[in-house]
């Protein structure tokens, strides 16, 4: 039995349907309001008929916080892929993305280590490798550097990666990768997926830093790979690609046939953005589009070497841009239903 956290997730639904095709019998967690039909969905977006494997999976409905829930999902299971955490940039989520994550990784290292699970493969992001300096390539041996560019997403997903190396030293065969941007098929109005809907909606402008993307396939498969082998006690760097904000908003556009973002934002703009957003957030009580974290993120640019697993595992990626094409795609086909 494989127990995978996060299953409703835009990562976790892809890595169920993944595994689900390999035959194997899947418990996911979820919250008790969550949409379970995500699978499906997922699934129906490659044209992948999942009636044939459906019966190997079960659901759980578990706070990852809640120790005694948590524990029953943890039963007869010999493999765990921990995806589900908290990823917002609003500080008023702060508790959120720093305590909350860090317990319920806690929690899950300590009973993968009661139960004597055989391997453990930790979701992280590229945040909680620090922000160096701009210009400079970050990989997996890149210390940990206090900073103000370093968000509270950033601080709770290093400060969990610290839970996991804990329980390395305790007997957990474990191993972390730390994806870029995700992206792929999800709620077009939550989380990367959201980018594809605001391009859609007209957006119009673009910022003057760069990041790196990944196809959430890549990751899940990747994942895979890290549970198959030998490799323990090591973490990867997950990225496809490098690309300037405005070269990715322009492939989005290219995918959904409008004209691109054209008009570049500079510091100045941002720095007053978000702090109308901040504004609004405080009168009105909806969440903020763009916050003081997202807005400077925004203006960095950072580079991410994935050499080192595409050396330990020979993982070749999908090329960025005919990715975005077919979400896009998939974002089409998903507006006329």
């Amino acid at each position: 039995m494989v127990l995978v956290t996060g299953g409703t997730g835009l990562l976790g639904s892809h890595l169920i349907v993944s595994l689900l095709q390999k035959g194997l019998k899947i418990r996911a967690t979820c919250r008790e309001n969550s949409n379970k039909d995500t699978i499906l969905k997922t699934a129906a977006y490659y044209n992948i008929d999942l009636s044939p494997y459906l019966q190997n999976l079960e659901w759980q409905e578990a706070d990852l916080l809640d120790i005694v829930a948590l524990a029953k999902a943890f039963k007869g299971v010999s493999d765990v892929y921990h995806c589900a955490a908290v990823v917002s940039f609003n500080p008023s989520d702060s508790k959120l993305v720093l305590a909350d994550n860090v317990s319920s990784t806690a929690n899950m290292v300590n009973l993968a280590i009661d139960n004597k699970i055989r391997k453990f493969v930790h979701t992280s992001s590229v945040a909680s490798l620090g922000r160096k300096a701009e210009n400079k390539n970050i990989d997996e041996s890149s210390d940990w550097l206090e900073s103000k560019n370093n968000s509270n997403y950033a601080k709770g997903k290093y400060a969990s990666e610290i839970e996991v190396w804990r329980g390395t030293q305790e007997g957990l065969n474990a191993v972390i990768v730390n994806p870029s941007i995700i992206i792929g098929p999800s709620n077009w109005k939550n989380g990367s997926s959201a980018m594809f809907n605001t391009v859609a909606k007209g957006l119009k402008f673009y910022t003057g830093g760069s990041n790196a993307f990944v196809d959430v396939r890549d990751v899940a498969e990747i994942m895979i790979q890290l549970m198959d082998s030998d490799i323990s006690e090591e973490r990867f760097v997950v990225a496809a690609e490098n690309v300037s904000y405005k070269s990715f908003f322009e492939f989005i556009a290219e995918g959904l046939g409008i004209p691109a973002p054209s008009k570049k934002v500079g510091s100045t703009l941002s720095e007053i953005a978000w702090r109308l957003e901040w504004l609004k957030f405080k009168l009105t009580g909806k969440k903020p589009v763009i916050t003081k974290e997202t807005a400077r993120t925004a203006q960095k640019t950072y580079f991410y070497d994935n050499s080192k697993v595409k050396k330990s595992l020979g993982f070749e990626f999908r090329d960025l841009k005919e990715s975005v094409l077919e979400i896009a795609k998939f974002y089409r086909d998903d507006s006329k239903a």
